[in-house]
């Protein structure tokens, strides 16, 4: 089998099956709080009262790593404006009629704006036009608003190029001329964003590797979408694809599975995945896997959130549109720098903050759509 990465970089170390879920879990039904990120680094403005600027982001589920990432990029943009009062609500299981009340009650007090992540837009179009129409602006991230209902800015990842790019970085350990399978597996088959990335996959590979049959996209989810179906999943792919060329998936759990497939067999394959969660990194460090794509997704919270308080503080235009925030390829040459930045709160404030801050400066540079 053909591994970009040496295994004298594999070091060794076990991914326990626990560790390889994309979530911490919460022990309640909901969770709604107010921000406490790390310490303020800047400065709010003079005029602008602490506490006044009432500002919520509502989002899937407390589990996911990656919706994780966009509440601290939320967090963040709270920790350096004291003016900002900003409350969080999630279930800790991603289902429309659980953050559904969180998000309507949280339209009740923070009316200054609400940042909305939700994966099922549709039972939302009601309750969202409701808050638009008495003048709170909300900004969708990661997946689409329901339509028509006065959400003007929707910031996201261009998903099909996410693939594409995931694609090109497993490609270079492919020869030109290779004939074979490559699969590819998601454990969201029905999640947009995921097959949107699995629809870049196979337009770069059926370009550039034409020799290559693409056999996919296989649903991993299993029954409930656990961790131990999901890897249950991918080693019953290997069983039947020893031979793959290379295994792709669009998410991070995916990515775990593939790392735990090779330990627990003791194989070496060409794998890649997305997402930045602990595991997935470690698996990308331990060469386990060739590549990761972040969708970057701290910086949909701290920009939307940024853009909010802009507007509720000073009254700056809210840009219309569809934003990309862009992605990163994580490799084993960037490796060490990314797990250096992921390690905490501050750090990624750091390394990230002034990225958003960028993008908000020349956002039409950003909209895509």
């Amino acid at each position: 089998m053909r591994n970009p990465i040496p295994p004298s970089r594999r070091r060794g170390r076990r991914i326990a099956l626990a560790a390889a879920a994309l979530t911490v879990a919460l022990s309640v039904t909901g969770c709604a709080a107010t921000s406490t990120a790390p310490e303020p680094s800047g400065d709010a403005p003079e005029t602008v009262e602490p506490g006044s600027i009432k500002l919520g982001i509502a989002y899937w589920d407390t589990r996911t790593y990656a919706f994780q990432l966009m509440l601290k990029g939320a967090e963040a943009v709270a920790a350096a404006d004291p003016a900002i009062d900003l409350e969080s609500a999630a279930p800790d299981a991603g289902d429309p009629s659980k953050l559904l009340p969180l998000f309507q009650a949280m339209s009740q007090t923070q009316t200054d704006g609400i940042v909305l992540q939700t994966l099922a837009a549709d039972p939302f179009y009601r309750p969202v036009q409701q808050v638009t129409s008495a003048g709170t602006p909300v900004i969708a991230i990661d997946a689409p608003p329901p339509a028509d209902a006065g959400v003007d800015l929707f910031i996201t990842n261009d998903n099909v190029e996410l693939g594409r790019m995931l694609a090109r970085e497993i490609l270079a350990s492919v020869p030109e001329d290779a004939s074979g399978q490559i699969i590819i597996g998601t454990n969201g088959p029905a999640v947009p964003p995921l097959m949107a990335r699995v629809d870049g996959m196979i337009e770069v590979l059926a370009a550039e590797r034409p020799g290559v049959e693409v056999v996919g996209p296989i649903s991993t989810y299993g029954t409930s979408g656990s961790t131990q179906e999901n890897f249950s999943a991918w080693d019953g792919i290997w069983r039947q694809y020893p031979n793959a060329l290379a295994y792709l998936a669009p998410g991070a759990q995916d990515a775990v599975s593939l790392a735990l497939v090779q330990q627990r067999n003791d194989v070496e394959l060409l794998a890649g995945g997305m997402d930045l969660e602990p595991a997935a990194i470690e698996a990308v460090q331990d060469g386990y896997v060739a590549a990761l794509v972040s969708p970057e997704h701290w910086l949909k919270g701290y920009i939307s959130t940024k853009l909010l308080a802009a507007h509720a503080e000073s009254g700056a235009e809210i840009p219309v549109g569809t934003w990309d925030t862009g992605g990163l390829v994580v490799n084993a040459d960037n490796i060490d720098e990314v797990i250096a930045r992921q390690a905490s709160d501050a750090a990624m404030s750091e390394a990230l903050a002034a990225v958003g801050d960028e993008q908000i400066a020349n956002s039409a540079d950003y909209i895509i759509e």
